[in-house]
């Protein structure tokens, strides 16, 4: 008994000394933030978080996920501040993640890369987030772009999908006869508009001139960019485009595709959590065709990752977090709520059959863009795609977009 009161004195000893409201604040904060993407990857993101908590005894994660055009500006007003809250920020490869490293705004994390081993799982993509050999982000997600078709129109229509441009053309030209839009694009929200100046440079003139024009190192004035807006104007001129494409959303016109409405949609396959699964046996996919043999075949792939902010006072604890979240069985079960891909080359591959038809592609790559915006300084990125997004419907004169586009190129130059 005197034991048992003994045991019983000590423990109150303990409680008093410390308390369970002083434990808990031992724990270390550290907050994440996220582009919201779906309740179904929202879900993925509670799930994880609750996880890595459930395992944890000394850093306790917090998260926020906001629309993107919210969380966009959001980080760009806390990376500008000595306090900013935020530990870990969703970022995407690129001029602009690669200018905020340049002005110091990146912590690096080589040596969170070499004690994880990130090389055996992220090695195709380690150039991907790294300046001069440091690392400065841990790779979350890639998305390739392509074209998604509508099978039932093709099968009706005897068409096959194509490997060369002749073919292509052949396809826009048979479905336009039969009275059917052969491209969708819904250029109210621009980018998707993008993606057919960057595939179109990217078949004619290869990734190199390609990323050096996107960056502001080469003039929009070269005769280069001139055959690229020309096998495009051909394409509206002949009216492959559907019609009132600055009336619609990238989103709006995705219905289009599996009603018969529509042919073919260049688009990323981040847009594959937003077609309905009693739909998406309808719905093919191919590669953007080859135009020049001599040149390789070069694949828009954005690619998302995760960083922490030089200001964050929980930088240690931070890149815990990044070591579990690169997990490959974590980035599985992310990246397939989000209808992405999973950099993790330890992944398991996911079972959805537009996901892995859109993915396989990759591997024959010769290598990667990021998309214009992200290859472009944010000035460019943001004017030069509204430009572009107006082309699809006036191309009647291409020396003033190549006119305007050089201007914002000087520009961008000049305050550089």
């Amino acid at each position: 008994m005197a034991t048992a009161a003994c045991l019983a004195k000590i423990a109150l000893l303990v409680a008093l000394l410390f308390p369970a409201n002083l434990v808990a604040e031992v724990r270390e904060p550290v907050s994440l933030q996220l582009i919201q993407l779906s309740s179904e990857h929202r879900l993925a993101v509670a799930k994880l978080v609750k996880k890595f908590n459930d395992q944890q005894d000394e850093i306790t994660l917090s998260y926020r996920v906001n629309l993107n055009e919210q969380f966009h500006s959001e980080r760009t007003a806390c990376l500008r501040q000595d306090e900013c809250p935020i530990d870990i920020f969703l970022g995407f490869s690129g001029y602009g993640f690669e200018q905020r490293i340049n002005r110091g705004m990146v912590e690096p994390i080589g040596d969170l890369w070499r004690q994880e081993n990130f090389d055996e799982f992220f090695q195709n993509l380690k150039q991907s987030v790294s300046v001069e050999g440091q690392q400065y982000a841990m790779p979350l997600s890639y998305y390739p772009w392509g074209f998604f078709y509508n099978k039932s129109l093709f099968r009706r229509h005897q068409l096959t999908p194509p490997k060369s441009w002749d073919e292509f053309l052949k396809i826009c030209k048979i479905l336009k006869a039969e009275g059917i839009p052969p491209i969708i694009i819904g250029t109210k929200t621009p980018f998707p508009a993008a993606s057919w100046f960057s595939y179109i440079n990217l078949r004619l003139h290869g990734l190199d001139f390609h990323k050096k024009l996107t960056a502001g190192k080469i003039s929009y004035r070269d005769k280069r960019v001139r055959e690229t807006f020309l096998f495009w104007r051909d394409l509206i001129e002949n009216q492959y485009f559907m019609p009132n494409s600055s009336k619609e959303t990238y989103l709006s016109v995705l219905p289009l595709l599996y009603r018969n409405i529509g042919g073919m949609y260049l688009i990323g396959n981040m847009i594959l959590s937003k077609i309905p699964h009693s739909v998406r046996s309808k719905i093919g996919f191919f590669r953007f065709p080859q135009i020049k043999p001599s040149i390789p075949m070069f694949e828009e792939a954005p690619l998302d990752v995760l960083f922490i902010p030089k200001q964050s006072k929980h930088k240690k604890a931070a890149k815990k977090v990044l070591a579990f979240l690169a997990k490959p069985e974590h980035q599985f079960r992310l990246n397939k709520a989000a209808g992405y891909l999973s950099p993790n080359q330890k992944s398991r591959q996911n079972k959805d059959r537009l996901l892995r038809i859109t993915s396989n592609h990759l591997k024959s790559s010769s290598g990667f863009s990021y998309f214009f915006n992200r290859n472009s300084p944010p000035e460019m990125g943001r004017l030069g795609t509204k430009l572009l997004g107006r082309f699809v419907t006036d191309a009647t004169d291409i020396d003033y977009y190549i006119e305007e586009m050089e201007k914002l190129r000087l520009s961008v130059e000049k305050k550089n």
